[in-house]
């Protein structure tokens, strides 16, 4: 038979209940104590029985991050961001992708239904913001990165339309007024949000919005390559192009190098996430920096504030951006 709690703590010379409060890491027990208790069980080898505790206590201390995909580097801080905050109350962060299947994103939160987890973050929702506001009226659960119109739940992201605005911006200050846009045919919050800040900073100095000037693809390197090539290929081409991600960036550069485009100088370009590709890419990509690290952070300490609160916060907390500037607009 296996060591149990009681020869834990017979052999730590405490109570059951302190030998409990070290396991669930209560503050009301001394470092001295919990230092002792935790030699005594890696010394026993003890190993608490988890699920047993759980249902007893209907809590995992488990938190499900719920992203679509591991390949888009920007989302490995705002894990680190989260994981770093849950360690810090004695919880565990689980992290599944859906591929961008809505079916398998609901498989996953129905998680929540059987207290298998105690909260769950959404790095990219696919439910309606309907379904994700009802399962919010009785669950943990919040959104981070993106933000969902009209949805009633714990959202931490940035203030996309502002930062798209301060990139187009940054391109009209350097002399440009004819600029390109490549963005998504997908309609996330954020690409809507980052083109609305590109037509307000066009309106903003009397630019007219041409919608020849505007590409509408996919999240990937190819869809910038191709973006680029039909703005090139215009009549009257762009001097400047904003792109809502780095990696489509990356692609519309690729394709004007290609060109022998003199980037920084003939056309200048600007991305979105600044992402480790964009300082290794040369010419180095100028870009809009959100800080990813805090906003996995700040999701986990307000969605664990919830879990131990009876009236739950539904805020949406907007982190502020910043522009990187690089050799792509000639900086």
């Amino acid at each position: 038979m296996g060591v149990t709690i009681k020869d834990v703590a017979r052999a730590s010379n405490v109570s059951v209940a302190t030998v409990s409060r070290v396991l669930n890491k209560h503050s009301n027990v001394s470092d001295e104590t919990v230092e002792k208790v935790t030699r005594v069980m890696e010394e026993m080898g003890y190993n608490p029985n988890c699920l047993g505790r759980d249902l007893r206590k209907s809590e995992t201390r488990r938190i499900l991050a719920i992203i679509a995909a591991t390949e888009q580097s920007f989302y490995s801080d705002v894990l680190r961001g989260m994981d770093e905050a849950a360690f810090a109350q004695g919880y565990d962060v689980l992290i599944a992708t859906t591929h961008d299947d809505p079916e398998h994103e609901m498989h996953l939160l129905k998680m929540l239904l059987s207290h298998s987890v105690d909260g769950a973050v959404l790095l990219g929702a696919k439910q309606e913001a309907s379904t994700i506001s009802k399962l919010a009226e009785n669950h943990n659960i919040a959104l981070c990165l993106e933000r969902m119109e009209g949805c009633n739940v714990l959202t931490v992201t940035i203030d996309n339309v502002k930062a798209g605005k301060d990139a187009v911006n940054y391109l009209i200050s350097k002399g440009h007024r004819r600029i390109g846009l490549i963005s998504t045919e997908t309609r996330s919050q954020s690409s809507v949000d980052r083109e609305k800040g590109y037509r307000q900073a066009l309106k903003e100095n009397n630019i007219p919005f041409d919608e020849k000037l505007v590409y509408l693809g996919t999240y990937e390197t190819e869809s910038g390559t191709t973006g680029c090539r039909y703005l090139l290929g215009l009549e009257e081409p762009p001097t400047a192009i904003f792109s809502i991600s780095d990696m489509i960036a990356i692609g519309a550069m690729n394709y004007a190098i290609s060109k022998g485009v003199n980037i920084g100088k003939d056309v200048i370009f600007f991305g979105f996430d600044n992402i480790a590709y964009s300082h290794i890419f040369v010419p180095h990509l100028s870009t809009v920096e959100q800080p990813c690290f805090l906003q996995g952070k700040l999701v986990i300490e307000k969605l664990i504030n919830n879990i131990k609160s009876e009236i739950p916060d539904k805020s949406v907390y907007m982190l502020p951006h910043s522009l990187v500037l690089r050799e792509s607009t000639g900086d």
